[in-house]
């Protein structure tokens, strides 16, 4: 029951596609945002105001999920650590005064495009083009077959 929870069917096709799409481009402009962060953790904390561990923290996870998301090997716990990060980040901002989209300054549009995307990656699973995909079913960890989307 677990593993229906944690991988739903991979599914295959354009759906498949389009997953590993939104895996690599969400895991990579984490790579930069974790590597950026990583890089001066403790101008990140400064910044936004909170302990130095925990910044550190926020950074190499966002690391360690970009990477998991991109190769999409333990996908769900990349998609949902870096949930995680993005529902502090979105929470801060909004408890600043931040507004949702500002072409001038901070605002909490980015955070939450990266939570939901983050969501959906948790929810939907990594698709068929993914190290889990390729590996579980082999490994007897998962049950689920590539599945392709029915055309309604």
């Amino acid at each position: 029951m677990m593993q229906r929870l944690l991988y739903p069917p991979f599914l295959a096709g354009r759906a498949g596609v389009g997953l590993l799409l939104l895996r690599l481009i969400v895991g990579a402009a984490f790579l930069f945002h974790g590597g950026g962060k990583a890089s001066d953790v403790a101008a990140f904390a400064a910044e936004f105001q909170i302990p130095v561990p925990l910044a550190a923290m926020a950074a190499y996870t966002q690391l360690a999920g970009a990477v998991l998301l991109m190769l999409g090997l333990a996908a769900p716990a990349g998609a949902a650590a870096l949930a995680g990060t993005m529902a502090v980040a979105t929470t801060k901002l909004m408890g600043r005064g931040e507004v949702f989209v500002s072409p001038h300054g901070h605002s909490y549009e980015a955070s939450l495009f990266y939570l939901v995307t983050s969501c959906a990656l948790l929810l939907l699973g990594p698709g068929a083009y993914s190290a889990d995909a390729l590996f579980l079913p082999r490994l007897g960890l998962v049950t689920s077959r590539p599945a392709q989307p029915q055309n309604t």
